[in-house]
């Protein structure tokens, strides 16, 4: 089973609810791969966190191990993150199927920005080297929140999520995705198939995707859509001896032209050329 989301008719209602909030929300997929959220940016205290490579690593697993916890417990989790701030989850459920996660973030529960810094401060004491002007900075224009709104707001969390599911903007689908993934990819080769461009398209967690792939084709993606790219090429110099060999590596997706030269020896044991050649 796949989460799968509408995306178009959830990016409005993401908006909706922030003009309700003045919240940014995010949708988490059952994988932890992140959809949509509204607005598309981070705030800038979390974007600038977010620059230094460990700070980012930690902020992921911090999200998975909450929600996690939001999924055992079945009910909205109002938390404190490693940097300090608030957020609140409230998992998208269908039965006993997990389809994916809500976020509040970004969030500051204090009763002012010089006691949001002091908290701030504290939780980031001797681990990242962020500059404490510059937090304050960020912070001065972040909105204030207090606990019985915290509290409202993941009443209101859990009433999306609910509407979400029962909406069918977001939902698990079945046999069928796997089907039109790989016809995608056989019709599209030319396009980019990269794995965060289907994830994208298909609006799919790359967990989701890379076992999809393995299911269908008994290995990695990346080296399946070479092989079929591959295959093209072949099939198009068969069709066309003189065709000009690096028109044909654009035209199944190959962009980097001596990296094509590489794949297609290694994968036929000999140049596109002599291919053509031995054609003649």
């Amino acid at each position: 089973m796949i989460s799968y989301f509408n995306e178009e008719e959830l990016s409005e209602k993401l908006k909706d609810f922030y003009t309700l909030t003045h919240i940014r929300i995010t949708v988490f997929d059952a994988s932890f791969q992140e959809i949509l959220s509204y607005p598309n940016v981070k705030v800038p205290l979390c974007a600038y966190f977010r620059e230094d490579k460990r700070f980012n690593q930690d902020c992921k697993e911090c999200d998975k191990i909450h929600m996690q916890l939001a999924i055992h417990n079945n009910e909205p989790l109002i938390y404190t993150c490693h940097a300090g701030i608030t957020e609140i989850i409230s998992p998208l459920i269908l039965g006993k199927e997990t389809i994916g996660y809500l976020f509040f973030s970004h969030i500051l529960n204090s009763s002012s920005h010089e006691e949001a810094l002091e908290k701030i401060l504290m939780h980031l004491k001797g681990r990242y080297p962020f500059e404490k002007e510059k937090i304050e900075s960020f912070i001065q224009d972040m909105p204030l929140f207090d606990g019985k709104y915290l509290l409202a707001a993941s009443h209101m969390l859990e009433v999306v999520a609910s509407y979400l599911v029962y909406n069918h903007l977001a939902y698990l689908k079945y046999e069928d995705l796997p089907l039109k993934i790989d016809r995608y990819i056989q019709e599209n080769l030319e396009k980019d198939l990269s794995a965060p461009a289907l994830c994208k398209y298909f609006s799919i967690g790359k967990t989701a995707l890379y076992e999809i792939s393995n299911r269908l084709y008994g290995e990695g993606l990346a080296s399946h859509i070479k092989k079929l790219r591959i295959e093209k090429a072949k099939n198009l110099i068969r069709e066309d001896k003189n065709v000009n060999i690096s028109s044909i590596a654009s035209e199944v997706g190959f962009e980097d032209y001596p990296y094509f030269i590489v794949a297609f020896k290694k994968e036929t044991g000999m140049t596109p050329k002599k291919f053509k050649d031995s054609l003649k």
